[in-house]
């Protein structure tokens, strides 16, 4: 087995250090899919052994000290054993309560960790890297490590040179599967000529079926990547911080600033805003099924005020404090309440980012003073979101006012266009 190179870029180390825990945490690889990865750490059947940290700590401290597996292996085992996560144990499985016999610490699943982890932060790193000089060194180059364990598709794709901005890499930038080695060779002009290498034809991307022997989902997978691997960690890690940072700072900038900002740039943050999103309402309601969970008053940016919205606003005098639209942990778990009247499904809060930068229509609710976002117009049923404006409460210690996701349900077409109760801000129904 390759081992990894001693002390990496920052940019790998950063990788491991921005990955917040997957809470509760994965039962098997296929719980959590593709780009979720790389953003959240978690170690399959982890859950009740508080190992998360340790196990954390251990890869970012190989990445940091060039640490071998040998290394890793003989600091971590003795941790894990000491908390019971090691051999076969009989647990149940969180998803349908069988109890079964599984494989937890081990030799081979500490070398899966480390070869994984280190594999994909190293990978993300180089990204980082390509981005920043890009404009020097334009092209990259797959390279595969060419001897009997070569996968075949990835030996095929051995010198394939293409632009770094080329859609091939979004789904082939290595590690391709479970003990990929393949990397990538960053180029100039001047090296191009040097080598004599061209700019390639991207390859063919035939799909495969594959079905989720979790979920039952079945989804398309490139031939030749293992599935659970077409995404590129590096673009998904840097798209995910770059939302997060973009609609973080919202909320410090004048409504009409932010609402500018999220207009304009909603089409790049959106896709990694709402995979962001998803986990963390996942996250939160997974927490309330174990029984053990309260809301704490976290919150979290999900959308801006957009322009129209604020020019409606104003012409009757109401000045948001911020422009960010922004929800806590207890009223997604009110929302997702069984027992209340046409609940939302778990699909719709997933997309509140979507649904908040492009609603099929905003309403003014005449009767409670607030800005009703209408989703989903199906026949004569439809789902909408109420966000109360300037809406005071506390986060932390602190009070604020924001513009805050207070509730939703299901609904019908009829009451929406009740003149006497709604008055259409923008959009159709």
């Amino acid at each position: 087995m390759l081992e990894m190179r001693p002390l990496p870029p920052e940019e790998a180390v950063a990788y491991i250090k921005a990955k917040g825990y997957q809470l509760p945490a994965t039962w098997n690889w296929q719980d959590m899919w593709q780009e979720a990865h790389a953003t959240a750490f978690t170690v399959a059947k982890s859950a009740g052994f508080d190992i998360l940290g340790d196990v954390h700590a251990q890869v970012l401290k190989s990445l940091e000290q060039g640490q071998t597996f040998r290394d890793f292996q003989r600091e971590l085992t003795p941790l894990l054993q000491a908390k019971g996560w090691w051999g076969r144990k009989e647990l149940p499985d969180p998803a349908t309560g069988e109890v079964r016999e599984v494989q937890l610490g081990s030799p081979r699943r500490l070398r899966t960790i480390y070869d994984v982890n280190l594999r994909t932060a190293h990978a993300s790193g180089a990204w980082a890297r390509v981005q920043r000089t890009k404009d020097r060194r334009p092209f990259l180059r797959y390279v595969a490590i060419l001897d009997r364990r070569t996968r075949p598709d990835h030996r095929g794709w051995h010198g394939v040179v293409l632009p770094a901005d080329d859609p091939w890499w979004d789904t082939h930038y290595p590690p391709n599967g479970w003990r990929c080695r393949c990397t990538v060779q960053q180029l100039g002009q001047r090296d191009m000529d040097r080598y004599g290498y061209t700019v390639s034809e991207a390859p063919p991307r035939p799909m495969l079926p594959w079905e989720n022997p979790r979920t039952g989902e079945r989804v398309m997978v490139p031939k030749g990547i293992d599935p659970g691997w077409a995404y590129n960690p590096g673009k998904a890690a840097l798209e995910q911080h770059a939302a997060r940072t973009l609609i973080d700072k919202l909320v410090p900038l004048p409504p009409t600033v932010a609402a500018r900002a999220m207009a304009e740039s909603a089409r790049f943050v959106l896709p990694a805003l709402e995979r962001d999103c998803a986990e963390w309402i996942g996250e939160v309601g997974k927490r309330a099924g174990s029984g053990a969970f309260r809301a704490t008053g976290e919150r979290r940016v999900v959308g801006a005020l957009s322009p129209g919205v604020l020019s409606f606003l104003k012409e009757r005098e109401i000045t948001p404090a911020s422009g960010a639209i922004t929800i806590a942990d207890g009223d997604v778990l009110h929302m997702q309440r069984s027992a209340k009247r046409a609940p939302l499904p778990s699909s719709t809060l997933a997309s509140l980012p979507r649904i908040l930068a492009t609603p099929q229509a905003v309403l003014w609710d005449k009767w409670d003073d607030g800005l009703v976002y209408v989703w989903n117009v199906d026949g004569d049923g439809a789902e909408k979101i109420i966000v109360k404006v300037n809406y005071a409460t506390r986060a932390g210690r602190q009070k604020i006012t924001t513009n805050s996701v207070r509730s939703g349900r299901r609904t019908n077409v009829a009451e929406l266009r009740d003149g006497g109760h709604y008055e259409l801000v923008e959009g159709s129904l």
